[in-house]
């Protein structure tokens, strides 16, 4: 018998995330205050994307269910999740899911979610970041 804290977990916060991700981009914040709260919410985003980076890493280099792991996200995508596939998994590909979903979550409250459509427009910022930043050393 499944549990429930299981299908909310591995069922509903995945597709609330969706949901809440596909709001931001729709109303994506176009200005950025340079509040304390929107750095705090900025390096909070940063700090799940480097672990989210690393626990990817560490997944795939030590654990061999990533292929299971990729099998339930399929299934996911399809709306049909399998949870014999995520259930069975061990630890590290779960917890890199749940980084991963927390990651998006706060992005979609940031001005950066635009960069999830046109991932050039970042890349075109941290140039230029980049050649102001050598122009004053």
């Amino acid at each position: 018998m499944m549990e429930m804290y299981e299908i909310l977990l591995w069922v509903v916060f995945p597709y609330t995330v969706l949901a809440i991700v596909g709001m931001g981009l729709i109303w994506h914040r176009q200005n950025s205050c340079g509040s304390k709260g929107q750095r705090l919410l900025t390096g909070v985003i940063n700090s799940l994307f480097i672990l989210s980076t690393v626990s990817g890493l560490a997944m795939i280099y030590f654990s061999n269910e990533y292929a299971q792991f990729f099998l339930w996200l399929i299934s996911l995508i399809k709306l049909n999740p399998d949870m014999s596939l995520i259930t069975t998994i061990s630890v590290l590909p779960k917890v890199h899911f749940l980084i991963t979903l927390f990651f998006l979550l706060g992005l979609a409250f940031s001005n950066k979610i635009v960069y999830v459509l046109k991932p050039h427009l970042f890349i075109k910022n941290f140039i230029i970041r980049y050649q102001v930043a050598k122009r004053h050393l």
